[in-house]
């Protein structure tokens, strides 16, 4: 189990929130700053269409006014001139924040895909809750794995289906063999609904099911520190991660 945990992550990981306010963001952040700790090369890529808040969440180092599409449209640059124009997380995590000063476009994420598999550096793209936009396509042309964030709340699971849904009807029975559904249980008071209940639901239609425990730092709304968030979630975003590289791997078991 500790050598599976230590995987690396693989060269893209899509997240996914099943709704609004799922955790997509944090999620992301969790999972590239549990690979920047081991000492992993990876970069927290903003992948919503007009740009969203990864960098204010996560950038507890250096907060960039550069982004994404200043990276794409100097083309092959320096490493140091690279970093310059990422944010980054105090773990050493890189962020390429869109700045919102025109929408995604797929010609973007086909050059910063080469750029970033020059560099042999992993990506986390927060997709925020949308799957189907044009602009997606070059991440999803390769089969990577996808982690749908889903709150800890009844109603939150009801529109799971719809996003699983979306997931199908998008990447076919392929792309929910590589899904890997991560509840977020967002409430102090403990877990609202039985996960085991979902487990039993989805059986045999995703790769499997993860849980993020509640974390008080999370629910502060501060900008995110990894080293201030408590051992359980560590563990369990290194349990996301285990999976998103075994999902990418080819291996069926569950992790």
């Amino acid at each position: 189990m500790t050598d599976l945990l230590l995987q690396p992550l693989p060269m893209s990981t899509l997240v996914l929130g099943a709704c609004g306010g799922a955790g997509a963001t944090t999620t992301a952040l969790g999972l590239a700053n549990t690979a920047a700790v081991r000492g992993g090369a990876v970069v927290a890529v903003d992948a919503t269409p007009a740009g969203g808040d990864i960098a204010e969440r996560g950038a507890d180092a250096v907060l960039s006014v550069s982004g994404l599409e200043q990276v794409v449209a100097a083309g092959p640059v320096a490493d140091d001139v690279f970093d310059g124009y990422c944010s980054r997380t105090s773990a050493g995590t890189r962020i390429l924040n869109r700045i919102g000063t025109s929408t995604a476009v797929s010609s973007e994420f086909h050059t910063l895909a080469a750029s970033l598999r020059d560099r042999q550096v992993s990506a986390v793209h927060d997709l925020g809750h949308r799957l189907r936009a044009a602009y997606l396509a070059p991440l999803l042309a390769t089969p990577s794995p996808i982690v749908l964030v889903v709150p800890c709340r009844a109603d939150a699971f009801n529109r799971l289906r719809a996003a699983l849904q979306s997931i199908g009807d998008t990447l076919g029975e392929p792309g929910l063999a590589r899904t890997v559904v991560t509840v977020s249980n967002q409430d102090a008071t403990g877990w609202q609904v039985d996960v085991d209940l979902l487990r039993g639901y989805l059986g045999g239609q995703v790769w499997g099911i993860e849980t993020i425990p509640y974390d008080e730092h999370l629910g502060m709304g501060i900008v995110i520190d990894h080293a201030r968030l408590a051992p359980q979630t560590r563990a369990a975003y290194e349990r996301v991660s285990a999976a998103a590289s075994a999902v990418a791997e080819g291996r069926p078991e569950r992790v």
